[in-house]
Parts: C-alpha cells; sequence; structure tokens
C-alpha cells in the first residue's frame, strides 16, 4: 500500500481545505498558501494561469526526483510524463492544463511520471483550479497520489489468483479447526464438491473414516509451524471414490507472524500409484519368465539383508545350489578394479531421491577358479512409505564374450581408422603433387615447347638464309635439350613413391663416396673440397640416399661463385632436440645431417619456398637447372619418416638440416 494510504490522507478533505483557504473574504497569502502546503505529507503543487509551476512541496520533489525550475517547468515538475499504456503524454493532456484550461477539476485520470534515474511511478493527480478573491482564475493546484505500490500488489494478487484458478492442483485453505475456506476449481474437479459446498465446512467431508485421526495429527503440526511436504494419503471423492493423493501443506500467517490457518496442495497421484502397482506385477511376471533363460536372477532385501539368487545366476558365478549367498560373499566376488564403482551404484539406487533404476557392467570372479568374467547387472528398488529400500529385484547376464567380441572389433576400428588416415594423409600428398604438375604442365614444360614453335617458324621463313638458319636451329636444340631433362626431372620425382621398404641398413659413408664418384667431373672442374666426419649407418633406402646427397652436393657447388667447401657432419638427437621438429614421429630415435657450404647463399624469407617443386631463386641464364633438386631431396626425406629444413643469409652460404630415423 501506497504511503499516502498508510498515513490516512483524505484527498477531498485537503482539496476542500484549499476551497476555504481561497473561499471569499479569507485572506490567503503566498506565505500562507507554502505554509499549508509545505506541511503536508503528499505531494502538491500549483501553477499560474500560464502553466508555469510556481509553488511545491518537499514530497513533490521527493516524488518528482528533482526540484523543479519555478516559472520555467511546465504543467509538472517531470520531465517527462506517460499516458498509462506507455505511450507519452502531450502537454495539452496533462490533467494540470485541463484543469487550467477548462477551469474544472479533473478526477481519475492516472499518468506515469520518469524520473531523472529511470524509474517510473504510477500517480493518480486531482487538480484544482484556483480563484483569487475577485473570483479570477489564478492557476491550479495539485495533489499526486503515488499508487505504485499499490498497483503492484494488485497486479500479484491478480497473478496469485490466475495461478490458483488455473492449477492443475487442488488448493485449498482452512482454518487451525480445520473449516474450507477457500476451494479452487481443481479441487471441484478433483473431489466433486462445488465452492459453495465446501468453503464454511470441515475438511473431514473428504477424508475417509479409517483416517480421521490424520487431520488432527496435520493441524498439530501445522500449529508447530511445520511444513508437510509429499504425504501421501487416501481421500475420499463426492461419490465415494477412494483416491491416493499426495499432500503439502504449509502454516498460514497473519501480519504479525501469528499461525492462522493452512494452506494445503492436493495431487490426485491414483494413476501414478496404479501404475507403480504394474510395475510391480510387470517385474513380477518378468522375473517368472526369465528363469527358462540365460538371465540370472537375484532379490535383495536391504531391511532384513537378505539375498537371494537364480540357479542361472549361480551358475554364472560357479557358486553350488546349496552354498549360503549374501552381501559380503557377493562383494568379495566382484573384481578389485571394479567393486568400488560397482558399489557405489548399489548405493544410488537405493537412495530415495533417484529413480531407484540400477543398469551397470563390471567384471566378477568365479568362485571356483576365479576367473574374471563380464557381466550386466539390471535392477529395480523399491521404497516403502518411509522411503526406506524395501526390496531390490534384478537380472544379472554374462556378457564376457560380447565384451571380447567389442574389444576385438574397437581395436580393428581403431587400426582401420589409422590406416584410412594415412592413406588419406597420401592422399592429400598425391593431390598437392598433381597441382603442382598442372602448374608444370602449363608454365615451365610450354615455354621450351613456345620456343621450338616460334623458332620453328622463324627458321621456315629464313631457310635459305645460312646464318639465321643455324641460330634458330640452335635454339630449337636448346629448348628440346630444356624440354627433355624437365621432362626426366619430373618423371624422377614421380618415381619416388611413399610406399617404400625403408627398413635396410644404409652406411652413409659409402652413401657419400657414391655421390662423389657422380660428380667426379663436376668437382674436379669447381676444384671443390668435400669434407666428411664419421657418418652412422641408418635404416634405408641406399639409392634414395644416395641421390639426396648427390643433389645437395650439386647445388652447394653449382651456387658457389669461389671454390666450394662442403662441410657434411651428423648428431643422434636428444628428446628435447627432436620436439623442435613436431612432424616428426613421436617415440623413435633419429639422427641429424649437418651440409655446410660457402655458397651464395639465399635470404631468409626464401627457406621454405626452395623445397617448392620448380621453384626458383636465381636467374636460369646464371645457374642452369630445373628447379626441382631440393624438391627431390624434401620427397625422399619424408618417404624415409624424415624432414629437411633449410638457413642461410644472403652471400654467406646455406646450411641444411636433414633429420632421419636412427637405427634403434
Amino acid at each position: 500500500m501506497s504511503e499516502i494510504l498508510s498515513k490516512n490522507i483524505d484527498t477531498p478533505k485537503i482539496a476542500q481545505a484549499l476551497e476555504e483557504l481561497n473561499a471569499p473574504g479569507q485572506k490567503m497569502t503566498e506565505t500562507d498558501y507554502f505554509k499549508f502546503i509545505e506541511g503536508l505529507p503528499v505531494a502538491v503543487y500549483t501553477c499560474d494561469q500560464n502553466g508555469f509551476v510556481r509553488l511545491f512541496n518537499k514530497s513533490a520533489a521527493e516524488l518528482w526526483g528533482r526540484e523543479p525550475e519555478i516559472g520555467k517547468d511546465l504543467w509538472c515538475g517531470s520531465l517527462k510524463i506517460y499516458n498509462v499504456d506507455g505511450k507519452p503524454l502531450s502537454p495539452d493532456a496533462n490533467p494540470m492544463a485541463i484543469a487550467v484550461k477548462e477551469v474544472r477539476t479533473v478526477v481519475g485520470a492516472e499518468i506515469i511520471i520518469e524520473r531523472p534515474d529511470g524509474t517510473r511511478r504510477n500517480v493518480n493527480p486531482h487538480p484544482q483550479p484556483v480563484f483569487d478573491a475577485d473570483g479570477k482564475l489564478m492557476g491550479a493546484v495539485n495533489m499526486l497520489t503515488d499508487i505504485t505500490d499499490q498497483k503492484i500488489i494488485e497486479e500479484k494478487m491478480g497473478n496469485m489468483v490466475a495461478i490458483v484458478q488455473s492449477s492443475d492442483d487442488a488448493i485449498i485453505s482452512k482454518t487451525l479447526q480445520g473449516i474450507v475456506t477457500s476451494w479452487n476449481d481443481s479441487a471441484r474437479r478433483i473431489f466433486g464438491y462445488t465452492e459453495e459446498e465446501m468453503v464454511g465446512q470441515s475438511i473431514s467431508k473428504i477424508i475417509p473414516k479409517d483416517r480421521s485421526d490424520e487431520e488432527k495429527k496435520i493441524l498439530e503440526r501445522i500449529r508447530n509451524g511445520e511444513r508437510v511436504d509429499h504425504f501421501e494419503t487416501q481421500r475420499e471423492t463426492k461419490n465415494g471414490t477412494i483416491l491416493d493423493i499426495s499432500l503439502t501443506i504449509s502454516p498460514v500467517k497473519d501480519s504479525k507472524g501469528n499461525i492462522i490457518g493452512a494452506s494445503k496442495i492436493a495431487r490426485n497421484i491414483t494413476a501414478q500409484k496404479a501404475a507403480e502397482r504394474k510395475i510391480r506385477e510387470v517385474d513380477e511376471r518378468f522375473r517368472m519368465a526369465v528363469e527358462s533363460t540365460k538371465l540370472g536372477t537375484w532379490d535383495y532385501y536391504p531391511l532384513s539383508g537378505i539375498l537371494s539368487w537364480s540357479n542361472e545366476c549361480r551358475k554364472i558365478f560357479d557358486v553350488p545350489e546349496d552354498f549360503k549367498i549374501d552381501m559380503d560373499f557377493f562383494a568379495t566376488h566382484i573384481h578389485p578394479d571394479d567393486i568400488n564403482f560397482a558399489q557405489a551404484a548399489i548405493q544410488r539406487s537405493m537412495d530415495p531421491t533417484t529413480t531407484g533404476d540400477y543398469d551397470i557392467q563390471y567384471r566378477i570372479l568365479r568362485y571356483s577358479d576365479g576367473e574374471p568374467r563380464w557381466i550386466r547387472a539390471q535392477g529395480k528398488v523399491y521404497f516403502n512409505d518411509n522411503n526406506q529400500a524395501e526390496r531390490f529385484i534384478g537380472t544379472v547376464l554374462d556378457i564376457t564374450e560380447e565384451k571380447l567380441a567389442k574389444e576385438k572389433l574397437e581395436k580393428t576400428v581403431r587400426e582401420r581408422t589409422i590406416d584410412l588416415i594415412k592413406l588419406n594423409e597420401q592422399l592429400e600428398k598425391s593431390n598437392l603433387e598433381l597441382e603442382q604438375y598442372a602448374y608444370i604442365a602449363s608454365h615451365d614444360l610450354q615455354e621450351p615447347l613456345r620456343k621450338i614453335q616460334t623458332f620453328s617458324e622463324m627458321l621456315k621463313k629464313n631457310i635459305h638464309n645460312e646464318a639465321d638458319f643455324k641460330k634458330y636451329f640452335d635454339k630449337i636444340n636448346q629448348s628440346a635439350k630444356r624440354m627433355t631433362t624437365l621432362i626426366n626431372d619430373v618423371l624422377n620425382y614421380s618415381r619416388l613413391t611413399h610406399a617404400m621398404d625403408t627398413s635396410a641398413t644404409v652406411d652413409l659413408n659409402q652413401v657419400v663416396f657414391d655421390a662423389q664418384s657422380d660428380l667426379e667431373l663436376m668437382i674436379e672442374q669447381k676444384n671443390a673440397l668435400i669434407q666428411t666426419e664419421n657418418l652412422p649407418s641408418i635404416p634405408g633406402v641406399a639409392s634414395q640416399l644416395r641421390q639426396l646427397f648427390s643433389n645437395l652436393i650439386n647445388n652447394s657447388i653449382k651456387f658457389c661463385e669461389k671454390e666450394p667447401i662442403i662441410h657434411i657432419s651428423s648428431k643422434i638427437l636428444s628428446a628435447e632436440e627432436i620436439k623442435e621438429f613436431p612432424e616428426l614421429k613421436s617415440g623413435s630415435n633419429f639422427v641429424a645431417l649437418y651440409f655446410q657450404d660457402n655458397g651464395i647463399g639465399f635470404e631468409k624469407v626464401d627457406a621454405e619456398q626452395i623445397f617448392v617443386i620448380f621453384r626458383r631463386l636465381n636467374n636460369r641464364s646464371e645457374y642452369q637447372g630445373t628447379g626441382i633438386g631440393l624438391a627431390l631431396c624434401k620427397k625422399i626425406a619424408e618417404n624415409h619418416g624424415g624432414t629437411i629444413r633449410a638457413s642461410s643469409e644472403k652471400g654467406k652460404g646455406a646450411a641444411f638440416t636433414i633429420v632421419l630415423p636412427a637405427l634403434s
């Protein structure tokens, strides 16, 4: 209830007092107005005949959340005013403006004002014109009644009534003597009595005779301030039908905290109870049906500790028919790794706050030989009226063969998945290579072909000019040779397959010797020096490793403008050093081979590009080659389960690191 109502302020009487003060013969000064208005515990303000605020009291400023500027604020001290539908209120529609312009008292015009902090209040204005001693209109006085709290209470009460009336449960209130004071429509639907038939009557009207003592006990608990939750009982309808009911009963208190009655929610659980009984019957039939199958059955009564197994259940545990079974015996024959899990599942099922369902898989140890077997145990816990686990019934099935078959299948799937991943990786590499081959066909291979076509046309036009004939013929010949070289290099690159046997042991010292023999003439012409430390033997393909070494040595000699010096060394990598190469297969041993030369080098940003097929960093006229040599090196390293990296600075030589699997 709002402040104005809680202080019992009589709005009409205040208006009457203003009229008396303003009546002819009464001498009311501005000071009189101010003292009168300021002393009121309700928001009051005045406007002149032009609508400007002239006087307001403290209560008005508190309601508006601001103090208006005298002579500037028009019609009201609130800067924002809305209709009850939330739409802005125009100044002309302001109740104060209507009172002045139409010279009449405005009643029942509810508005909404908004404070500077954004909060809104529902207000009932009471504007009334004010006249001077000669009866001339001076303006108007307005009293604002804050009805926000009253609106909220009314809304809550409306919601509460709607909830009670629309609830599927019977909602009933009664006195501490058991006399019904309210009865909703669901109570009529469930029990058959109308509101007129029950209000003022004793609630015992719907209590069966054999449960008459329940009401006394319930009312006693309510008088003690207790709440009764989910109390399952029975009640009688108007036509004599007995229903299963779940009751929740709460004390009702007055404004001083005194218990004056009780509120009751009654839920019809007849269908639910019937279903539970049906479930019990079905379970019993099921237990009898499975006796002739491989399912073992068991009964456990937690309150007495009695456990019984069917013959099939004993066979699964390999226990003699005359052997006494109890929970201790059962616990000692659960696999040690599964006992905590199994016991936790049992305890969880016996918690009355759960459904009581039980369905787990775990291992047992057979009684005769201790052999582990996989079983699936399913069951259901039934609780009594005191929420105690009264009975636990279930089945057990030996699923050992099924488990083993599933594990075998999962292993096969994992292996096939790994194979598919590898095949997919190979396919991705093949697709990339196809893209590169397409680039070659559209660019590198067509370049010499275009030259052949161009110079052939020129040769045809100058076939009788001996000098031109020789010049164009030589150019055609050079282009044909380049095209042949490109085709051979592409074929060599394509022959490097991924599926190769790299199990043979290869002596890298012999590989270096063979590579030097292949490049003997080039080494002599350039006066190259190859320094080699003692290299290890590794698993691999000798021919490919020979090509790898030959390409790297050839590359170092070709891109050197002075006498080439090439240093080759090796090192077995530690586990920490292997981590620097995440592309390598973990868990294997690796050796690093280092090639260092004193050639022209290359920019750091080109360290990755030099391994791309036909990617050249230098002009072909200065340094011959097709741009495939280092791409071949990369592919050979990857075929062996390794990797290759390059580092350099312009003019400071190049360094190549080849990491390959080492002998285990």
